[in-house]
């Protein structure tokens, strides 16, 4: 593995929190689905092109992005984690897909090839780094001139239905933690739109836009599921974990209450508030 700037990142994920995706991979990214999806269409991924997939966990997006951009294409699948490399490495050998390499590195430090790739994507991948401009910047060597980036990044936490509608329950249980939104690493580390764009701009991208979407987050097929999806989420964890167990008990019950009236035929589906950005690179930062 590459050096790691990000070292308390790279520690989590080789630690606690990445053994904690892994153990519910699968349920994971079906949450994440249609923001993959979302993701995929604003990068029009073309035949034949280099992907680079930045912070690709446990290697949904990478999959979907060889499937995309069709089998004449190559995928390059980064992250700091050797136990979510180690599931997209099962998956891939699964599919049969050949055209998908992995590597275990921190994108931010990373020597990449210069010009290598067509498009740099990630689904929530870059919000770990403690120097957004200086990790951007490195992507940016790896793509050709006029290559693209197009990431996925939440809004702030007003925005996201699917973490707000449960969280108003739990606060007569608990307090909520800080937004998070102070540009340090971290779930809404890029929920800002004009840092975004001048973070991007001074990286060596041009063209930027940042726009909004919202996509249905299908947290479980009732109640039930959806809360046990939601206690095992950062948020939930950092309410939850600080109380008593049997007062764990009554907060679970309430968020159980507040999602039975966002049941449907479906499951139980709340909206989560994305930023897609799109951004061209250059020959060089300027």
């Amino acid at each position: 593995m590459s050096a790691a700037a990000n070292r308390s990142e790279c520690l989590a994920w080789n630690g606690e929190t990445g053994e904690r995706w892994i153990a519910d991979a699968e349920r994971r990214d079906r949450v994440l689905r249609p923001v993959s999806n979302v993701l995929l269409r604003a990068g029009r991924l073309q035949p034949g092109e280099a992907v680079l997939d930045v912070g690709c966990g446990c290697g949904a997006l990478a999959l979907d992005s060889s499937r995309a951009g069709g089998r004449a294409g190559w995928v390059l699948g980064v992250d700091f984690s050797d136990a979510m490399l180690g599931i997209a490495r099962r998956r891939i050998a699964d599919a049969g897909f050949g055209n998908i390499s992995l590597l275990q590195a921190d994108a931010q430090t990373q020597a990449f090839e210069p010009a290598s790739h067509d498009i740099a994507i990630s689904r929530f991948g870059t919000r770990f780094f403690d120097d957004p401009r200086a990790a951007f910047e490195n992507v940016a060597s790896a793509l050709v001139p006029g290559g693209r980036l197009c990431i996925a990044t939440w809004q702030p936490l007003v925005a996201n239905e699917w973490l707000m509608v449960p969280g108003a329950a739990l606060l007569e249980y608990g307090s909520l933690p800080g937004s998070g939104d102070d540009g340090s690493p971290g779930m809404f580390a890029q929920s800002d739109p004009t840092t975004i764009t001048a973070t991007l701009r001074g990286s060596g991208f041009a063209d930027i836009t940042v726009e909004a979407t919202t996509v249905p987050m299908r947290l479980g097929a009732d109640p039930d599921e959806a809360a046990d999806y939601l206690a095992d989420t950062g948020l939930g964890r950092a309410v939850l974990d600080p109380m008593p167990l049997h007062q764990q008990q009554a907060a679970l019950d309430a968020v159980r209450d507040v999602l039975r009236d966002h049941q449907t035929p479906d499951g139980v589906v709340l909206g989560g508030g994305v930023w897609v950005t799109s951004a061209g690179s250059r020959s060089r930062p300027r």
